[in-house]
């Protein structure tokens, strides 16, 4: 067996983060080869990762790249708020994020395909799947990618803008179109975006326009409103009427543009848009946006 001086051992552990002990096994089972260690420590860690992956992860983090023309929101979980903290965690998260708002194939897709951002390749050789289990081998617990959403202005006149709650539990990403286009750039505009983040953020909307949601859903909620005021004896005759007043409420906890706006409550979201727009002389629109939230 080929004596292994303690340098080596170090180096190998400065490049592999693997322990003293295990880089001096692996050095001696590669006769002193340290890419040949390397390589056994990576598969050894793969196989403790795979153990891992099993374990429950409540916790985690939301990060958000991008710029004015490209916004990603992504989740990735793992087992302890102590790890989420972990600034070797966040580099992970923060690379994964950054290759979503790299590649092509991400563009625009909404929620995306997890199983197909784990397949895409993150360094020379090596995918995100793989990438993730080192991650697991070295910080020693389990790992997830949840979800990530991706969203690029398409045209001069649209912008696209993040907000991290901090410590990074909660994400926002919205999309503003604005006419004419230099609108979008106005302070008032600027300040009027911050808020609609601040808003998605707080006050969890699920979706935009009354519009979005579903038919069966509005139904299920005016049957079970309907049926709850005919147990507290309201006449027949208007239980109709008490179930669309409490639509109307449904919407306006729901619907970000119905809601009323966290530093206004007399002031619907619609309502604030259309001001700032007259403020700014021009028009402005909320295309779509997009909220995470641990645990949620």
């Amino acid at each position: 067996m080929a004596k292994i001086s303690m340098e080596l051992v170090k180096q190998l552990r400065e490049m592999t983060g693997a322990g003293m002990l295990d880089c001096k096994k692996a050095l001696e089972e590669a006769g002193g080869d340290i890419e040949k260690a390397k390589e056994i420590l990576r598969k050894k860690g793969l196989a403790k990762a795979a153990k891992k992956a099993s374990r429950e992860t409540k916790e985690g983090l939301v990060v958000a790249v991008g710029d004015k023309n490209k916004g990603v929101l992504l989740e990735v979980n793992c087992e302890t708020d102590f790890v989420a903290r972990n600034e070797l965690f966040q580099n992970y998260v923060k690379q994964i994020a950054e290759l979503i708002a790299k590649e092509d194939k991400f563009k625009n897709v909404g929620v995306g395909d997890v199983e197909e951002l784990k397949k895409t390749e993150i360094e020379p050789g090596k995918d995100v799947d793989t990438f993730v289990k080192e991650a697991i081998a070295k910080i020693g617990e389990n790992i997830q990618i949840k979800r990530f959403a991706r969203f690029d202005a398409e045209g001069e006149n649209r912008v696209v803008a993040t907000y991290i709650h901090p410590p990074g539990r909660i994400g926002a990403m919205v999309e503003i179109e604005c006419e004419p286009a230099e609108l979008c750039e106005k302070p008032e505009v600027q300040e009027l975006i911050k808020d609609l983040l601040l808003q998605i953020a707080a006050m969890r909307p699920e979706y935009l326009t009354t519009e979005e949601v579903p038919a069966d859903i509005i139904q299920k909620e005016k049957e079970i409103y309907i049926e709850q005021a005919r147990k507290e004896g309201k006449p027949e005759h208007i239980l109709e009427r008490i179930a669309e007043g409490k639509i109307k409420k449904f919407f306006q906890e729901k619907v970000l543009l119905e809601q009323p706006f966290i530093k206004e409550e007399k002031k619907s979201i619609k309502k604030l848009i259309e001001e700032v727009a007259k403020q700014a002389g021009g028009n402005i629109k909320v295309n779509r946006f997009v909220r995470f939230e641990l645990g949620q």
